[in-house]
């Protein structure tokens, strides 16, 4: 139920899932307007510090003004070299600044009640529309500042100049909510849609690039790749051509439900023999393609592991995979286009001698 409410204070609503890479953007955003608005403080206290030592009549104030520099310079410390690890932090930060400001307006107010300078750091209530926060967090900040300035101000303050610095408390504290909350809703669908769009970019880019049944990078990433590897010869490259054995047979006689679980199945084979799906393309219907920039004794070697996968892997429709293979590299050719074309025939000299020799027959379990 808070979640709920928090949900529709937050930005009326439009925060429908817990996004956490929007949440990190925001609160780096936060950690850049926390760093400035601590070097805006720094500054005016240090002038009303310098002031302080030559106007007597800000003497007394000097108390104020050195502790709300030491939080400020500690949370421009804290903004700069700590919080860029640790994100969590930028809010504590924010509030400290938000709660120095207000102590200091009531601090000066108490001790010099006819400088009336409650009222400048009243207006400071509207400070949440220089962070991204969202109004729920407002809401009970600005409750906490008034908190406070109750609690210090009742007893202390002059009751002409308390009950004034309520009044413009509660007005720009009001201001401050209003403002914040459509401004950081602006914002937050800035956050949201800069995300939806890259998700977006990164879903099209995955049904261009690879096929939805495998998982494996498809024909056009493949050829991309060749493309890119031929403009970059001579260096280490082996080709692997690999074609499925037997899926003809398996779709005639099972169905093509155990078809499509022996594609599934052998690029599993690919992708575990081969260290995921970098490297492994399917390039057509049973056809697939490795690319590895490494020697061919590597390709080899991995190579057996995959005869060895494929012999052990059981599946519902079917209980065997075989997948034959043929191979070439830099080792032995110069050019890409004396790869490609090695490779393939080899493929098709393995896959005649597993028809030819075999005898092996798909069933059903």
């Amino acid at each position: 139920m808070f979640s709920k409410i928090k949900n529709e204070l937050m930005f009326a609503g439009i925060f429908q899932k817990n996004n956490e890479k929007v949440r990190n953007d925001i609160l780096k955003d936060n950690r850049k307007a926390a760093v400035f608005f601590s070097i805006i403080q720094l500054v005016f206290w240090s002038f009303s510090l310098i002031m302080s030592r030559i106007d007597p009549e800000y003497t007394d104030c000097l108390p104020v003004y050195i502790v709300v520099l030491l939080i400020c310079g500690v949370s421009l410390f804290l903004a700069l070299y700590v919080c860029p690890k640790n994100l969590h932090l930028v809010s504590s930060v924010a509030i400290a600044l938000n709660i120095a400001l207000l102590g200091a307006g009531v601090g000066i107010t108490v001790l010099k009640p006819h400088l009336r300078s409650a009222i400048i750091f009243c207006t400071l209530q509207i400070v949440p529309t220089s962070f991204v926060v969202d109004t729920l967090s407002t809401i009970v900040l600005i409750l906490l500042d008034f908190l406070a300035l109750v609690l210090t101000g009742s007893n202390t303050i002059d009751p002409d100049i308390y009950s004034w610095t309520v009044t413009f408390f509660l007005i720009f504290g009001s201001v401050g909510i209003l403002m914040g909350h459509f401004i950081n809703k602006t914002r937050f669908e800035r956050y949201v849609f800069a995300e939806s769009a890259m998700q977006l970019a990164q879903l099209q880019k995955r049904y261009a690039y690879y096929d939805q049944m495998t998982g494996l990078q498809n024909r056009r990433a493949y050829s991309e790749k060749v493309e890119q590897l031929s403009n970059e010869l001579p260096v280490p490259c082996t080709i692997v051509m690999a074609d499925i054995n037997g899926l003809k047979e398996v779709n005639d006689n099972l169905g093509h439900e155990a078809g499509d679980e022996l594609i599934i199945a052998s690029a599993e084979c690919l992708k575990k023999c081969f260290d995921g799906i970098d490297t492994v393309y399917r390039i057509g219907g049973d056809e697939f393609a490795i690319i590895m920039e490494s020697l061919e004794t590597e390709a080899e070697k991995r190579l057996k592991q995959l005869e060895k996968i494929c012999a052990e892997w059981k599946g519902k429709l079917i209980d065997n995979v075989s997948i034959s293979y043929g191979t070439a590299s830099t080792d032995s050719f110069s050019d890409l286009d004396s790869i490609l074309k090695v490779a393939d025939q080899r493929m098709y000299e393995y896959k005649s001698h597993y028809y030819q020799y075999s005898g092996k027959e798909r069933r059903k379990r």
